[in-house]
């Protein structure tokens, strides 16, 4: 068994200007929607999606970044369905790099970086077993299915131990 390698993953705050990165990720990607039975997004679609964005403070959007290159997306919104809550739409690795932890390393880095949320949900569209057990193994609890294509499951998250209040020696 050789050396395991540790893959350095960084997340980038998408723009615009990420529409073709992102397009050629979905591309690169197609098993993912065809279990939700249809065709990756087309590059008009993408850039459409990507616009809307800035009308929404609450979602939050990266490029997963792996030795230079878009390994993976994430997609989540703060405040929702509740103003404690944040919810996970979308954790996309690229198919030819699924199963080597980037998935589990990309959540880490949003729950290390997710501030103010009780729970944290993740949605899990279309059949998608691998999906399913990827949340589970990582502690999510399945809350409810909202028809045959979505199922929702929740993490709840720690609290930040109070802080001290200052000037109020004993």
């Amino acid at each position: 068994m050789g050396a395991m390698r540790t893959l350095n993953l960084s997340l980038r705050p998408v723009g615009l200007e990420d529409a073709p990165l992102l397009h050629q990720l979905f591309l690169r990607s197609p098993g993912y929607f065809a279990l939700m039975g249809m065709e990756p997004p087309a590059l008009e679609d993408v850039a459409r999606d990507l616009a809307t964005l800035e009308g929404d403070g609450r979602r939050r959007v990266f490029l997963l970044v792996s030795e230079g290159e878009v390994v993976g997306y994430l997609d989540y919104k703060l405040h929702y369905p509740e103003p404690e809550d944040a919810t996970l739409s979308l954790l996309l690795i690229r198919e030819d790099r699924q199963g080597q932890g980037l998935g589990q390393r990309a959540l880490t880095h949003l729950l290390e970086n997710l501030v103010g949320a009780e729970r944290l949900y993740a949605v899990v569209y279309g059949q998608n077993p691998r999906a399913k057990a990827f949340f589970q193994a990582q502690g999510f609890q399945h809350v409810k299915d909202g028809g045959p294509a979505l199922s929702w499951y929740v993490l709840p998250l720690k609290k930040a131990p109070p802080q001290p209040t200052l000037g109020r020696e004993p």
